[in-house]
């Protein structure tokens, strides 16, 4: 049931999502030109794409601890590293835009909501080379994989954060003090999701940007989307229908977009 409501909800995107050339916004269209329909040819994305490859071949089974939504693939406990590979990680095109993202823009300090493996984190940590990413997670057995994954690729600029969201984010943006760009994919629930943003909203910036994992996902999501996009601070957000992005800049009209990718 649930699988299709989501592809009821990906016509409708498919109907209403437009291309480079209905757009006439300059912001969004460098958006579009530059990041979005650029090609990422970067001996930096190679090394994450083979960790997936050996990670979708793993046998290992590791014990789940998810405080979230659980997932929409597999409730089991007890999963198979392959199948959290093939079901819990943004594909190469979505992990290729966190990359490029992170290289046009410059962030210096990422909170991620949601390591999981930690492909996403790599993709962060690898935009720009003075990038501090500080990743949350709450499955332990999950976070220490992740932690070897980065070992492996030589990333010394994650921190990896262990625990239920809600006991550990706080303490840690007191900390951090400064959020340039969030990627929000830890709880796929609408009132967590909200409350995430609201949280990380106070160490924002004019130029920070929000990055929402699945926000058609389910009603609950979609939900959390509306609200996010009616928000005061926010402006201009983009919806790709997998991930949702959010600017805060005042300069910047309060449009909301849905585009085609």
């Amino acid at each position: 049931m649930k699988k299709l409501q989501l592809i009821i909800r990906y016509l409708k995107y498919s109907l209403s999502a437009k291309g480079k050339h209905s757009v006439h916004a300059p912001f969004l269209y460098a958006f579009i030109t530059k990041i979005l329909n650029a090609k990422t040819e970067d001996e930096h994305c190679k090394p994450i794409e083979l960790l997936r490859k050996n990670l979708c071949k793993s046998e290992k089974i590791i014990q789940i601890t998810d405080f979230g939504a659980g997932s929409s693939i597999n409730n089991n406990r007890k999963r198979k590293v392959k199948d959290v590979a093939k079901n819990s990680t943004k594909n190469v095109k979505f992990g290729q835009l966190l990359y490029r993202i992170c290289q046009f823009f410059g962030p210096k300090s990422i909170v991620e909501l949601g390591t999981s493996l930690g492909i996403s984190t790599a993709y962060l940590a690898s935009g720009k080379a003075d990038v501090k990413v500080f990743t949350f997670e709450g499955c332990p057995e999950t976070a220490q994989l992740a932690e070897e994954n980065f070992n492996k690729m030589n990333l010394e600029n994650i921190d990896i954060t262990i625990g239920d969201f809600k006991h550990t984010l706080t303490q840690k943006l007191e900390k951090i003090k400064n959020v340039d760009l969030a990627f929000i994919d830890g709880n796929h629930q609408e009132t967590p999701t909200t409350s995430y943003f609201e949280e990380i909203l106070k160490y924002a910036n004019n130029d920070s940007i929000f990055i929402f994992d699945d926000i058609h996902w389910s009603s609950g999501m979609e939900s959390a989307w509306e609200y996010i996009k009616s928000h005061k601070r926010t402006t201009l957000t983009i919806d790709l229908f997998f991930v949702g992005i959010v600017f805060i800049k005042s300069e910047l009209s309060k449009e909301n977009f849905i585009i085609r990718f």
